[in-house]
């Protein structure tokens, strides 16, 4: 396969996994989801976007609002315990990565 077929197969396998997700969840069936599984795909989750991010020319697209600021805080934290990081880690990568500011850089 190309690379662009390659991706194309990519996208169409994430957005049936999407689907599957929710139907899982809303069926109540997350207790049969295989813990190493999840783990599994949240890190492959996190490895694509962030070479997408390093890959991208101009900003990602933030994550879409179906994803709760508590949803959001869970998995932020369980990253920053994975790598023994604490909320000062985090502020100097926050600030790291913050997107440029916009407007009249001449001005």
């Amino acid at each position: 396969m190309s690379p662009s077929e390659e991706a194309a197969k990519l996208s169409a396998l994430l957005v049936e996994l999407r689907g599957q997700m929710e139907r899982t969840t809303e069926a109540g069936e997350l207790a049969r989801v295989r813990r190493e599984d999840v783990t599994n795909l949240l890190s492959g989750a996190v490895k694509l976007y962030a070479a997408a991010a390093e890959e991208a020319e101009s900003e990602l697209p933030a994550i879409d609002g179906t994803v709760s600021t508590t949803e959001a805080m869970v998995v932020a934290c369980a990253l920053l315990r994975a790598h023994r990081l604490n909320p000062f880690d985090l502020a100097l990568w926050f600030s790291r990565t913050a997107p440029a500011p916009r407007g009249d850089a001449g001005a």
